[in-house]
């Protein structure tokens, strides 16, 4: 959280680094709070996806780590952009970013489930 707090609050500086032009360095402000912005969530999502690959989901794991590059942001760098021009860049990150934390979100009733389900098959004393 402290990491993302900082990237927003210093991004101005941060693209100033690298490009002095004024158009860039809004550009790229923008585009860099649109990254990290949700950032903070994303210890839940990191978490679950290791979660159900060790209860033995490794499918659902595998899900899970794939959905946010693949599921949405794709669709949505290819969409968005076409339908609300620069702004749709910004949005696509953290759009595809919110459908995964939901998904996850979502998941955690299944995965209490799953885990209580095999924790029940484990031989006693191991």
């Amino acid at each position: 959280m402290l990491v993302a707090a900082a990237y927003i609050l210093l991004s101005r500086p941060l693209i100033l680094l690298f490009n002095q032009n004024p158009v860039i360095v809004d550009y790229g402000r923008w585009l860099l709070i649109s990254q990290v912005a949700l950032y903070p969530a994303f210890g839940l999502c990191y978490m679950m996806t290791i979660t159900y690959q060790t209860i033995g989901a490794s499918g659902y794991g595998l899900f899970l780590s794939m959905i946010r590059q693949g599921l949405f942001y794709v669709p949505f760098i290819l969409v968005l952009p076409k339908l609300l021009g620069v702004t749709g860049i910004y949005l696509t990150q953290p759009a595809a970013d919110l459908l995964t934390i939901l998904v996850c979100l979502c998941s955690i009733r299944s995965m209490k489930r799953i885990a209580s389900a095999n924790m029940n098959r484990l031989p006693e004393g191991g």
